[in-house]
């Protein structure tokens, strides 16, 4: 196959040769030699470097070395090497669907297609591959309601300001028409208090010159 399927039979050569299979430049390694699980982490690995180096092209590379690799599995019988080799994949999409979905690539719609496109695949590795490539959905649903509930916060902030500034004036403007009556009714009711002050003593001073008028005129009279 291409630059990609090279990599991953390179690999499966290197464990056949050191399980004592044929060797040398001609030999064809075989692709169920592996365990799935190694299988899978080379398609695993290859997927990681998507995370950072996204490419379409390879993309497809990979999602039809899945595709191949999975059927090989059913046609040789093997659906439980074929369901350790997915579950591999799909525990990989899952625990990275946040970056998955950050790349905006068809990588795991891709994965997924390959693995589910493959004839007479088990129910067990099509549930499971589904509910991987869902979990991607799911993060992606959750990421667009938390960036939409960012932009009603500060829709509604922008939209709250004038009354709030608004609430502010009218707020200090009552406070100031409060001072200013509370300092007029204190003035006036220092006013009255000395106004009823002045008004006693010029009473008493008056019953004084009274009582001393009186006084003096019974003096007079010798009374």
């Amino acid at each position: 196959m291409k630059k990609l399927m090279f990599m991953a039979l390179a690999a499966v050569a290197m464990s056949f040769a050191a399980c004592g299979g044929k060797t040398g430049a001609t030999a064809e390694p075989d692709t169920l030699a592996l365990a799935p699980e190694e299988q899978a982490a080379t398609v695993v690995a290859l997927l990681e470097d998507q995370l950072q180096n996204v490419d379409s092209a390879q993309v497809k590379e990979i999602s039809e070395m899945i595709s191949e690799q999975v059927a090989a599995y059913i046609a040789a019988g093997n659906e439980a090497a074929a369901e350790a080799y997915t579950n591999a994949i799909n525990t990989f999409i899952v625990e990275n669907a946040e970056q998955l979905q950050a790349t905006g690539t068809d990588v795991v719609s891709s994965v997924a297609g390959a693995i589910t496109s493959v004839a007479n695949l088990p129910l067990n590795i099509l549930d499971a591959t589904t509910a991987a490539a869902v979990s991607v959905s799911d993060e992606a649903a959750a990421q667009a309601a938390a960036a939409e509930a960012t932009v009603d916060a500060a829709a509604a902030a922008v939209e709250a300001a004038p009354a709030a500034a608004a609430a502010a004036v009218k707020a200090q403007a009552e406070a100031v028409d409060a001072a200013a009556k509370a300092q007029a009714d204190a003035a006036a009711a220092a006013a009255k208090a000395q106004a009823a002050a002045a008004q006693q003593k010029a009473k008493d001073n008056a019953n004084k010159a009274i009582d001393d008028a009186a006084a003096a005129a019974k003096k007079k009279l010798g009374l």
